[in-house]
């Protein structure tokens, strides 16, 4: 199992590196339906500005990971004001109308899910971003908190299919510290390099729990 998240941490990776480019013009494509399709990675990574906005036979709206991934890059990664509004005009050009306003309608949503995160967030008073340092019990209940905030904002299918990967990846890195720290390590199946990539990703998406999203408050 170890060897298998190691594989799939380096395929999230990857895929979600970090770009300066911002995404300036999303293709459309036409989707069967979102349970068709294999649940998304996490991703903190900027929007790749390639990712295809996914529409059903129909000209419906799918709000899959490839959506949330636009709207990262409108309302996270870009400085300059009115972000949602840019982002607003983007999803009118790309999409038809129907689509265009149930997109805008999850944006507003998830508008208000990032600055309502943040707030949060700093009530935990966790002291640094590195987990290392932190309690595994206020990290889980942190865990839980955010999920329940997720599904006010967003609904639950939009969270799962959004964060369900993130979750299931924190669960196993919040389980493996726990284990460690009862001086009963998991048994490793892979090889030490194999094992250390792991251990790092594993790492990471605890540090990933607890890191500001950096607002998008003033994105209007």
């Amino acid at each position: 199992m170890a060897l298998a998240a190691a594989f799939l941490f380096t395929v999230w990776a990857g895929r979600n590196a970090p770009t300066q480019d911002l995404p300036t013009e999303a293709r459309i494509s036409v989707a069967p339906h979102a349970a068709d399709r294999p649940p998304p990675a996490p991703t903190s990574a900027a929007a790749n500005p390639t990712s295809e906005i996914s529409l059903t036979d129909n000209q419906d709206l799918i709000a899959d990971f490839a959506l949330r991934k636009v709207m990262d890059g409108f309302l996270l990664y870009r400085r300059e004001a009115g972000r949602m509004q840019a982002l607003a005009d983007h999803l009118h050009r790309v999409l038809p109308a129907g689509a265009a306003a149930e997109a805008i309608r999850i944006a507003a949503n998830y508008q208000a899910y990032l600055t309502a995160h943040d707030e949060l967030l700093a009530a935990q008073r966790f002291t640094s971003n590195d987990a290392a340092s932190q309690d595994l019990n206020r990290i889980g209940s942190w865990q839980q908190q955010r999920q329940q905030l997720r599904i006010r904002t967003l609904g639950e299918r939009i969270t799962l299919e959004w964060f369900g990967n993130e979750d299931v990846y924190l669960g196993q890195a919040l389980d493996e510290r726990r284990q460690r720290s009862e001086g009963h390590p998991p048994a490793a199946d892979a090889a030490p390099e194999d094992q250390a990539a792991h251990d790092q990703h594993m790492q990471q998406a605890v540090n990933q729990a607890i890191a500001s999203y950096q607002r998008a408050a003033s994105a209007n």
